[in-house]
């Protein structure tokens, strides 16, 4: 849903489940020579070379992750979990080790920044929240995984879109309406479990499509049931549904782009799996006969943690290229080169400093206004080991040419799930618009800690101004900005996802399926 990170969201209060980055760390030690350790006790007597041996065993594959990633109460029920890591051979001893280390350079707590102090008056909205009627009346628990705006409907400025797990649905706020009849109507049920939707004009009838991408499952597994799905334009109005990639892990993206010139739009796929399945992958538009669509796979990379990808001509060569954003331990941020023939190289653009930084979304935009493409990132997935996580925010990557980029730093907010560019107060720069996903904490924790739940970034002469909008909902995966209404005013759209108790019951507070925030 990268999207909003759709790809760790669960049913279920959490349970106290380890850092899934932690499985890429367990990994990395597959193979390391075992430590000069004869039992699994930790040493009388800490030395350096100790240090040493837990530095390399940690970063094998991924960069090492600091003691001050996660608070001292947090390493070692973390660590324990690493020897269930399928095919780990970490020794009892080797366990041992990391933990010691850990406790001993582990701060107790992590530094706290203060949320801002009040609710901004630089820009003011009116609130709308809505469900789709065919949710039913009481549905007050939704799981919207990703809004967007996009032209369906065919009205002059955009429609809203909604991917809905819960009821796996897509619905549309259409455009056209006026206060006081803005109601979400679905428009396909029976999606697996979609994350996110992109609209295209897939078979070139001048009607636009929508390519859906599906987890298949609330919860994070190593099941093979994510699947790619297009939903197909009529000539009746609605939608004839085609399932085109399925049995593969949980996908997070699918965008279209006719990456081999033939005059078709094929598909780049991102399935974020678990630890496994998930894979960047490639499905080549095979198709003769749109009541029959086929494509044909090509896997391009088979890690963990694939979760946005987004379509750029990015060397000038006249050819889509894409990049993607890889989380979990991996937390980079790569281009894919097309070189023609179905053929990419792949260059890394840049990685995070540690394997726990919790990238959950990417978009590509001119960040500073000359003519290249940025990066704009967020990094905040808090659903894995539960913390509030000083570095989490808002950064963005400067296009030095060459395929060189720097990054910056724009603002920091917990839980930061989500973050798209648009100039709110129309003054020609681009500013930020983010939400804070922290379903797992309670709402009187929400307002206990002041917590921010959508802020505004302004950019100034002076640098970047961090503004609230919302405060004390922390239930927010995704976001979306367009003027909506046609009035010269960016509007905001956010999606609510409620957390669920085991039994089903509503664990903070409940809300409607969809926020806009319709600018004043």
């Amino acid at each position: 849903m990268p999207v909003a990170r759709a790809t760790n969201m669960s049913e279920g209060k959490p349970k106290g489940s380890p850092d899934v980055w932690l499985w890429g760390f367990a990994a990395a030690s597959i193979g390391v020579s075992t430590l000069l350790l004869g039992d699994s006790e930790a040493p009388a007597e800490w030395t350096d070379q100790h240090s040493r041996q837990v530095e390399q065993m940690c970063s094998t594959c991924h960069l090492f992750p600091p003691p001050d990633t996660l608070p001292r109460t947090r390493w070692s029920d973390v660590i324990e979990t690493m020897a269930d890591v399928p095919d780990s051979k970490l020794t009892p001893s080797q366990l041992t080790l990391a933990t010691a280390y850990y406790l001993r350079e582990s701060p107790e707590k992590l530094d706290w920044v203060a949320p801002t102090p009040a609710l901004s008056t630089r820009l003011s909205f009116a609130a709308e929240s809505s469900t789709p009627l065919a949710f039913g009346a009481d549905m007050r628990i939704p799981a919207s995984a990703n809004v967007s705006f996009a032209r369906l409907s065919g009205a002059p400025t955009p429609d809203l879109l909604l991917s809905e797990m819960r009821s796996r649905s897509l619905s549309m706020l259409r455009a056209d309406l006026a206060a006081g009849e803005r109601q979400p109507v679905v428009i396909q049920r029976e999606i697996n479990y979609p994350v996110h939707a992109a609209v295209v004009d897939m078979n070139g009838d001048a009607r636009q499509d929508v390519v859906i991408a599906s987890l298949g499952d609330m919860n994070p597994s190593n099941h093979q049931k994510g699947s790619v799905a297009l939903l197909i334009a009529n000539t009746s109005g609605s939608f004839d549904h085609h399932v085109v990639l399925e049995s593969v892990g949980r996908v997070a993206d699918a965008r279209a782009a006719d990456f081999d010139a033939d005059g078709d739009l094929d598909l780049v796929v991102a399935a974020f799996g678990w630890r496994g399945p998930g894979t960047l992958m490639l499905l080549e538009n095979q198709t003769t006969d749109w009541r029959q669509p086929r494509f044909r796979r090509r896997e391009l990379d088979a890690r963990d943690g694939w979760i946005h990808t987004e379509i750029t001509d990015l060397d000038g060569d006249d050819r889509p290229d894409f990049v993607a954003l890889l989380s979990q331990e991996h937390e980079q941020v790569i281009a894919y080169l097309n070189r023609g023939g179905l053929s990419f190289e792949p260059r890394v653009l840049h990685r995070a400093p540690h394997p726990a930084w919790g990238y959950s979304g990417l978009q590509l935009v001119d960040m500073d206004n000359d003519g290249d493409t940025d990066v704009l990132l967020s990094n905040g997935d808090a659903l894995d080991d539960y913390e509030l996580k000083p570095y989490h925010g808002i950064w963005w990557l400067e296009n030095l040419g060459g395929l060189r980029f720097e990054p910056h730093h724009i603002a920091q907010l917990y839980g930061c799930e989500r973050a798209v560019a648009v100039d709110m107060d129309n003054d020609g720069d681009m500013d930020v618009v983010a939400v804070a996903f922290l379903p797992h904490l309670s709402h009187s924790a929400w307002q206990q800690k002041d917590l921010d739940s959508i802020i505004w970034v302004e950019r100034t002469a002076r640098g970047w101004t961090k503004h609230a909008i919302e405060k004390h909902l922390c239930h927010h995966p995704t976001v979306a900005v367009a003027d909506y209404d046609a009035d010269g005013k960016q509007d905001i759209a956010v999606g609510n996802f409620v957390w669920l108790n085991m039994d089903g019951s509503p664990f903070s507070s409940t809300a409607h399926a969809i926020t806009l925030l319709m600018g004043k």
